[in-house]
């Protein structure tokens, strides 16, 4: 009989992560669909409109910075892009509308005395559009020169890199919430796919609230107490397409990393929390941490300041041999 009961928990056991899976994975699913644009319709929504037009004017930006771009490329993508820019500014937004201009202005000069290659019509449009605002260089192209890489070297970000661990044991003082602050600063240059930032970075310092959300974290056990600032960083759904279910993950997955490395930049040590929960406990949570539900979950960082001397999980990583995979005949491995 006791062997009978056993098989029947463990049956039941794995039927119910099996279902807690699936519940999981189709709530996903459903999230995506009910907030993600769509390309031909994306003006639903005054958030996923900015969106769609960031990735727009990002397309302009990308082919004018091609080796040979073609003369005037985008002709009609450009006049839906003008025309949604108008839709977007109608109904109130104001964060984008200037980064369009000022991308379009730069593709307008660079047609300068080209403007037979348009059909009829469309230069009057763009000069229209284009000078509703004066320039403030937020769109187009930059120039940048070889040279500005000279102060930095692989040997110098390896060594950086050496010093950044999981810190479990913060000294108690308080941490700046200004250096703080200019850390998450500096994390916003992270890239993302078509310049979207499809991130947000959720900040906490009252520690009951900061108690209450570790409460549904299973890795901070031990050194919970001396957590003095927590992070928690989400994917916003609607700044992604359809067809884009796991580029939430990336994106976010890049911002936290570069805010680690931006952290550890500060002289402050931090460790990174998965929030790889079911869905039922990622709701109770982002209720809790005032999250609302058009946002995904990518993880929580903690933050405090180093103590004089600590210790660190070694953490032992894997070699280049371990990991590369050459798929090139004369490429060759430097010791």
């Amino acid at each position: 009989m006791n062997l009978i009961k056993r098989i029947l928990l463990a049956v039941v056991g794995r039927t119910k992560q099996i279902i807690v899976e699936w519940m999981s994975a189709v709530k996903s699913f459903n999230l995506h669909t009910r907030y993600s644009f769509s390309e031909r319709k994306p003006d639903r929504d005054l958030a996923q409109l900015k969106y769609y037009l960031i990735k727009r004017c990002h397309i302009v930006e990308k082919g004018m910075a091609l080796p040979n771009p073609r003369e005037a490329f985008g002709q009609p993508k450009i006049k839906a892009l003008i025309a949604r820019t108008k839709t977007y500014e109608s109904r109130g937004g104001q964060k984008v509308g200037q980064i369009v201009r000022d991308t379009l202005r730069q593709y307008r000069e660079l047609h300068r005395g080209k403007e037979e290659l348009f059909e009829p019509g469309f230069i009057s449009e763009l000069d229209a559009f284009i000078e509703v605002s004066a320039p403030e260089g937020k769109g187009g192209l930059k120039w940048l020169v070889a040279s500005q890489w000279d102060n930095w070297s692989v040997e110098k970000f390896d060594e950086f890199l050496s010093f950044r661990h999981s810190v479990r044991d913060f000294d108690r003082t308080p941490v700046d919430s200004a250096l703080l602050k200019s850390a998450i600063a500096a994390s916003l240059k992270t890239p993302s796919v078509c310049n979207r930032q499809g991130w947000f970075i959720h900040y906490y310092d009252e520690k009951a609230k900061m108690l209450e959300l570790l409460s549904y974290q299973n890795g901070n056990a031990g050194f919970t107490d001396c957590i003095d600032k927590l992070i928690i960083v989400t994917g916003n759904l609607k700044a992604f397409t359809r067809h884009e279910h796991n580029q939430l993950f990336v994106d976010g997955g890049l911002v936290s990393m570069n805010l680690m490395l931006a952290i550890h930049a500060a002289g402050l040590g931090s460790c990174p929390l998965n929030t790889c929960l079911p869905y039922t406990k990622e709701q109770k949570l982002m209720i809790a941490a005032g999250i609302p539900k058009n946002e995904r979950l990518i993880m929580m960082i903690a933050v405090g300041n180093l103590k004089d001397e600590f210790s660190v999980a070694q953490s032992e990583k894997y070699s280049l041999d371990d990991v590369l995979i050459q798929h090139c005949g004369t490429c060759k491995v430097v010791d």
